[in-house]
C-alpha cells in the first residue's frame, strides 16, 4: 500500500509538474503575446501622434492659405477682370492706330507740300527757266532762273530736302 500511495503521490507530482510546465508555457506565450501587443500598441500610439502632428500642420497651412486667399480676394476687388477690360483695350488700340495713321498722313502731306514747293508750276516759286532746245551745257551763275514771290505765296528760302528721313525721331 505504501508503494501504491507512493506511486499515486509520484503520479500526482508528475501531473502537477506537467500542469506547471503547461501553465508555465501558457504564461510564457501570454507574456510574449502581451509584449507583441504592447509593441503594436506603441506603434499605433506613435502613428497616432505623427498623424496628430501632421493634422495640426495641415490645419495651420490651411489657415494660412485661407488668409492668403482672403487677402488676394480683397486685393482683387479693386481690379478689373480681363474679360471686362479687353473690349476697351481693343477699342483704344483701334483709335490709336487711326490717330497714328492720320498723324503720318499729315506728316507725309506736309512733306509732299514742302517738296512740291521746289517744283516749277507749283504756285509757290516762280521763275523763268532757260530753254532746253539747245545742247546740254553746264549752267553758270547767270543762267539760273529768277525767283519772285507771287501774290499769296512767300518765296521759299529753305534748302531742298535731304534724301534722309528728317522725321526719323518720330518713327
Amino acid at each position: 500500500m505504501m508503494d501504491q500511495i507512493q506511486e499515486e503521490f509520484e503520479l500526482a507530482l508528475g501531473a502537477i509538474d506537467d500542469e506547471r510546465a503547461h501553465d508555465s508555457q501558457s504564461m510564457q506565450r501570454l507574456h510574449d503575446e502581451k509584449a507583441e501587443e504592447t509593441s503594436k500598441l506603441q506603434q499605433a500610439i506613435t502613428a497616432k501622434d505623427k498623424a496628430l502632428v501632421e493634422k495640426q500642420r495641415l490645419e495651420r497651412e490651411l489657415c494660412q492659405i485661407q488668409q492668403q486667399q482672403e487677402s488676394v480676394n480683397a486685393t482683387l476687388q479693386d481690379h478689373i477682370s480681363w474679360h471686362d477690360i479687353q473690349p476697351v483695350l481693343h477699342q483704344a488700340h483701334g483709335e490709336l492706330r487711326s490717330a497714328t495713321t492720320r498723324f503720318w498722313d499729315t506728316i507725309e502731306s506736309l512733306h509732299n507740300y514742302r517738296v512740291a514747293s521746289y517744283l516749277p508750276g507749283s504756285g509757290v516759286i516762280h521763275g523763268t527757266w532757260p530753254d532746253q532746245d539747245g545742247p546740254l551745257v553746264p549752267l553758270g551763275q547767270d543762267t539760273l532762273p529768277e525767283f519772285s514771290a507771287s501774290g499769296d505765296y512767300p518765296v521759299a528760302t529753305q534748302q531742298a530736302p535731304d534724301s534722309t528721313n528728317q522725321y526719323a525721331s518720330l518713327v
